[in-house]
Formats: structure tokens, C-alpha cells, sequence
């Protein structure tokens, strides 16, 4: 029976110990497993279109053949779905891509995505445009990865006929952005710890644009710099990259830092703005807690912090809680001020970090907490990051005699404290000829 042969092969799997593999056996022993995976997903999305044909899912209970699917395998439902899903393709056309695929010749996404696109063609298309387009398709996947095999895909039109394929993509442009619009949502939940999950679906053209600018935050430092931990615990030498994810995670958390309060909506004749409240003495001390208005408690360090930016509004309470003092913009440095800090300091003052000033907050060199006031002599540019790290940690900055901001380290670092300064501020000697 084909279950008893199946066990065999799981059996001998179950068996394989990849220490006793030679180098040359351990990729070939690879590259067939994943043939045979993909050999064995053509024949469950089969399977799966029998079960459907034959109502097995309704006759056992089930509200459909993915839930069935789901239940009975133990694997997601996104994971049933996607079965399902290319099972009830067209199985008139696609044959050779399906041997290819049941024969462990293509991957399993490699599969769909061709058999997606000669779902898509034109119902006037003839058998031969039809098999031309899959033979095309077939040919580039021996050559090329899913996501390069998506992308020709997409414009497989254009070999078939390529006279009528401006318009025909156009038209199935316009569907995929209409479906885009409307499948388009947001989740922000609650996680606890101080951390929220944000989900969503958002159109392609929208994502881009906005995977465009958080990409370009989160692009590893130029010349090998590299991120440093947020406690700043690490020297130079010693920190090691972010992964991907990681960085574009801080770097939208930079974007909405960023967003232009001219383009919020009013209401009530004021811009939608997040205040936040505390305590005249937790801010002095730099200790306790503060509250947003959307009732979310952050710390006293990072309450300051925020509070030189434009995003938030400061709102200093007595001990009675009662409002002492609302933060107006001359908390903040102005437009003629963050050109002079431009101008002066030429992006984050941090020793090898490259962010523009365009991208960068003003840090208050002496806190307004403390009677720091908001001026050019008392301002630094720091990108998002570094100023995290100068209101969290026992870094320091000061603007030294002669104009340039620099940065302290702590003596865990540098026992000696020696002030760091930005490259770019480092002015060359001129070389001393040595007499004839």
C-alpha cells in the first residue's frame, strides 16, 4: 500500500545521520530533499482537490476543505488555504508545469507562481499563446529564483502578445489595485512589556514607498560602522550588526517620530498630537514615570527625550497633578535655529554615524528640565538612535571652545573620558617639509 511505503521512506529519513555524510554527499542528500518535499506537495494539493470533489470536509463536519485540511494534518490554516488554493486551479492548462512540479523539478512555489499567471491570461488566449507563455516560464525558473520568476511572470503577456500587452497589463494593474484598496487594514495590539504587534495589508505602490524610506533609515552604516546596543555596554569593536528586520523595526519607530505635524488633521482647531504628562520633579531628577494621552505610561528618560522633539507636546504637573506648565515651541528650536545646528554640526554629531541633518532631533545640551535653554549654543543634532542613547545611558555631549559638539563617553568605556568628535570636524595638519 502506499501509506507502507511512505512510512519506509520515513523511516529511512528518520535513519539518516548527516554526520556520516561526505560534503559531496551532504548537497546532492540536500538538493533531493527538497525535490522530493515538492514531489510530495503536488501530490497533497491532488489530494486535497479529491477531497473536495468528493464533499469529504462536509461529510465529517467541517465547514470547509481548508478547516478539514487544518484539523486533520495539524498544519495552519494559511498553510491548508494555500493548498486548497492550488488545487482548484485550472487543471486544463499548466500540464507540463504539474509533471515538472510533481516530479520534484520545480519548487512548490515556483510552481504556483506559473500556474497563477496562465490562470490570469486573457480568456481569448489560444491553447498555442497558453503553452508558449508556460514554456517561457518554465524555462526562466530553471534559471532564476521565486522572486525573479514573479516578477517575469507578471509581464509573461508581453512574449505572448506583445502588441495588446500594454493594455492587458493595464487592465490587470488596475483590478490588483482595486483588490489592493480593498483588502487594505491595520492591526496595533496590545503585547504587554511595553510592546504592541502591528499587522496589516497595505497596496503595493504604498508599501514601497513605504519599505523606501525606512530602508534608507535602516541602511547598515557606510564604511563598516555599525550600530550600537542601546546601553551603550558595548565598545566600538565589540558590537555586531542588526539583523534586517531588527533595523527597519527601529527605523519606523524614527519615521513616526518624524512625521510632519502640518499634515496631521485638526480637530477642534488643534492637530491630532500626543501629549505627554509628569511630575515637575520626576523630570528634574530624571526619575518615576509619565503618561501619554492615550493613557500610556513611558519612562521619565524617554519622556524627556521626546520632549526636544516637534511630535509631542510637554505637559509639567505639580504635585497636585495639576498643569504647571504646557511646553509651547520655545522648547523647541526653531526653523532658523536647526539651520544654524545645519549648517554648524552638519548631521548627528555621534563619532561615526551618518545620518543627515534633515534626519536628525536637537538634543538639549543642559535638559530645560534643568534651566537649559533652547538656543543654538545649547542645541546638538543627534540622530534618533544617538539620542536615545544620550537621555538612557550615562553618555554625555557638550559644545566645546571652539564651536564642536562632542561626545563624552562614560568611564566604563574610556576610563580617561576623552571627547570623541565626528569625522567630519577633524581638521588636517598641514605637513611640515622637512629641511634640504
Amino acid at each position: 500500500m502506499i501509506s507502507d511505503q511512505l512510512e519506509g521512506l520515513r523511516e529511512e529519513l528518520r535513519a539518516l545521520e548527516e554526520w556520516s555524510l561526505t560534503d559531496s554527499e551532504l548537497r546532492t542528500v540536500n538538493a533531493e530533499i527538497h525535490r522530493t518535499i515538492a514531489s510530495l506537495t503536488a501530490t497533497a494539493a491532488r489530494l486535497a482537490g479529491a477531497v473536495e470533489e468528493r464533499a469529504i470536509p462536509r461529510e465529517d463536519g467541517s465547514a470547509s476543505t481548508t478547516a478539514w485540511l487544518a484539523s486533520t494534518t495539524g498544519i495552519t490554516r494559511g498553510e491548508a488555504s494555500r493548498l486548497v488554493g492550488l488545487s482548484r486551479l485550472d487543471s486544463t492548462r499548466g500540464t507540463a508545469t504539474r509533471e515538472a512540479w510533481a516530479s520534484g523539478g520545480l519548487a512548490t512555489t515556483q510552481a504556483s507562481i506559473i500556474l497563477k499567471a496562465l490562470d490570469a491570461l486573457p480568456e481569448w488566449f489560444v491553447d498555442e499563446q497558453h503553452d508558449d507563455a508556460e514554456a517561457t516560464l518554465l524555462e526562466h525558473a530553471r534559471e532564476f529564483g521565486a522572486d525573479d520568476l514573479r516578477r517575469l511572470a507578471n509581464r509573461i503577456v508581453e512574449v505572448v502578445d506583445p502588441d495588446s500587452a500594454d493594455e492587458i497589463i493595464g487592465a490587470q494593474l488596475e483590478r490588483q489595485e482595486k483588490q489592493a484598496w480593498d483588502e487594505t487594514h491595520l492591526t496595533i495590539t496590545r503585547m504587554g512589556k511595553g510592546r504592541s504587534s502591528i499587522r496589516g495589508v497595505l497596496p503595493d505602490v504604498q508599501a514601497d514607498m513605504l519599505k523606501t524610506v525606512l530602508e534608507g533609515l535602516a541602511s547598515p552604516r557606510r564604511e563598516g560602522a555599525v550600530f550600537r546596543d542601546v546601553d551603550g555596554e558595548h565598545s566600538d569593536h565589540e558590537v555586531g550588526r542588526l539583523d534586517h528586520a531588527r533595523r527597519m523595526g527601529l527605523a519606523l519607530c524614527e519615521l513616526v517620530e518624524h512625521l510632519p505635524q502640518d499634515a496631521f488633521p485638526q480637530a477642534g482647531g488643534v492637530a491630532a498630537t500626543v501629549t505627554v504628562s509628569m511630575k515637575h520633579q520626576d523630570l528634574v531628577r530624571d526619575l518615576g514615570r509619565a503618561m501619554l494621552s492615550t493613557d500610556t505610561g513611558l519612562s521619565a528618560s524617554q519622556a524627556r527625550r521626546l520632549a526636544c522633539n516637534a511630535g509631542l507636546i510637554p505637559m509639567v504637573l505639580d504635585g497636585a497633578s495639576q498643569p504647571l506648565d504646557v511646553g509651547q515651541q520655545k522648547r523647541l528650536h526653531d526653523r532658523s535655529q536647526r539651520i544654524a545646528l545645519a549648517k554648524r554640526d552638519g548631521g548627528c554629531s555621534w563619532k561615526g554615524c551618518d545620518r543627515p541633518p534633515g534626519w536628525c532631533e536637537a538634543h538639549h545640551l543642559k535638559p530645560w528640565s534643568e534651566g537649559g535653554d533652547t538656543s543654538v549654543d545649547n542645541g546638538a543634532l543627534f540622530c534618533f538612535f544617538h539620542h536615545h542613547l544620550l537621555h538612557d545611558s550615562d553618555w554625555q555631549a557638550r559644545l566645546s571652545a571652539d564651536g564642536v559638539v562632542e561626545v563624552i563617553p562614560p568611564p566604563r568605556i574610556d576610563p580617561q573620558q576623552r571627547p570623541l568628535r565626528h569625522a567630519r570636524h577633524v581638521k588636517h595638519r598641514p605637513r611640515t617639509l622637512e629641511p634640504a
